[in-house]
């Protein structure tokens, strides 16, 4: 009896110490339509995901980062009455991907995008 109670906590702190995989973070966004505020995320880790979908957005800034290796961010943005709105991107480590689909329609979008 002792030596099965022995065997089971010996076992129960041998799995317990095991170091457990960090799972991504796969964040998907879509704004319909917004007037004025912003939203900063930050990502950090391996292989997060950042997909972001637009369709009208005033004054609205928009930051992400992210920060490790093997990271994406896909964007589309159809700005169909986008007016006076920004996007900054910041990806550092090795492995980073960007994918976007840019349209405003309106006076004035901008874009930043740091590698």
């Amino acid at each position: 009896m002792r030596l099965l109670l022995f065997s089971l906590i010996s076992l129960y702190f041998l799995v317990g110490f095991i170091p457990n995989k960090a799972n991504a973070n796969d964040f998907d966004l879509t704004i319909i339509t917004t007037d004025g505020g912003d939203l900063d995320i930050l990502q950090d880790g391996e292989d997060n995901n950042i997909d972001l979908d637009v369709q009208s957005m005033d004054n609205f800034e928009l930051d992400f980062s992210q920060v490790g290796n093997d990271n994406n961010i896909d964007i589309d943005v159809d700005g169909r009455t986008s007016n006076g709105s920004s996007i900054t991107i910041t990806q550092t480590g090795n492995n980073k991907n960007y994918n976007a689909s840019l349209w405003c329609g309106h006076s004035y979008c901008t874009m930043t995008l740091n590698q």
